[in-house]
């Protein structure tokens, strides 16, 4: 009678311990999902998170993306809010560490990456881009007292790029020119200034900041679009890339990407 009493209250015992752990994990998994707002995109999904977009970037891209303050601000930013308020999502941003393997990282739930990335042809197989979103313009820059006012006047003489953004510009532009590469700004800027050379070809980024700084000793002869663009990063497959694609387009008709543009690239005038 005993053995039997106490067979009945170690099977009860159980019986209630079983049920305190089922009930547990339906608490942990109601805890990760639909208490977080998190789900699994898919073709009715979105992104990670069904009221936020999680935005990886690099932030050690001065004026794309950089840290001012302990705040990551900088031009992807800004496009990257833009789209965010278009999906009527909030935002984060997300630091990240881009190695160019084209390979979102694993441990770190992201919906698309930003940061000043150009799409590798045979990388599809990691990942999907973006329409183009940004094309690098280079400005031709020559000394604010130098006799040329039109660019064909540069016919023959030498400007001056740094070696590894030559690939940058069209060849058919820089046949008319005598190209001579630097592997340093500064060098190639003290040669333009000391008549070593007759121009320079500079991104609009760092260009920019060359005149800001240099006020009345240089002027710019033309702006050129290069070959070089930057597009969003997504998963494989992900239906995000359709819904941003769409917005990066309703932002150039509407007039928002280039007031956005010129925040922070727009040259100053001589």
């Amino acid at each position: 009678m005993d053995l039997t009493k106490k067979i009945i209250g170690t099977s009860a015992v159980l019986g209630a311990i079983f049920i305190i752990i089922i009930i547990y994990a339906g608490m942990v998994t109601g805890c990760s999902t639909a208490d977080n707002g998190y789900v699994h995109p898919g073709e009715d999904q979105l992104t990670i998170f069904s009221g936020k977009l999680l935005v990886g970037t690099d932030a050690t891209y001065p004026p794309f993306e950089f840290i001012e303050d302990g705040v990551i601000r900088g031009f992807d930013i800004d496009i990257a809010k833009e789209v965010a308020a278009r999906l009527e999502k909030e935002i984060e941003i997300i630091p990240i560490t881009w190695d160019f393997s084209y390979k979102i990282p694993e441990d770190i739930r992201l919906d698309m990456i930003i940061s000043a990335v150009s799409a590798d042809e045979g990388k599809e197989e990691f990942v999907d881009f973006s329409d183009p979103y940004f094309t690098l313009e280079y400005i031709l820059i020559v000394l604010s007292d130098a006799k040329l006012t039109i660019k064909e006047e540069l016919k023959g003489k030498k400007v001056g790029m740094i070696d590894i953004r030559v690939k940058d510009i069209d060849p058919e532009y820089l046949k008319d020119y005598k190209i001579v590469e630097y592997k340093e700004v500064l060098q190639m800027m003290e040669d333009l200034r000391n008549g070593n050379i007759d121009a320079v070809l500079k991104c609009v980024p760092t260009g920019r900041s060359i005149l800001e700084e240099n006020t009345g000793i240089y002027r710019v002869l033309e702006e050129i679009k290069s070959e070089r663009v930057f597009n969003i990063v997504f998963h494989q497959g992900s239906p995000l890339k359709g819904e941003v694609d769409t917005i990066l387009e309703e932002m150039v008709q509407d007039g928002t990407y280039q007031e956005i543009y010129d925040s922070w690239f727009s040259i100053p005038g001589p």
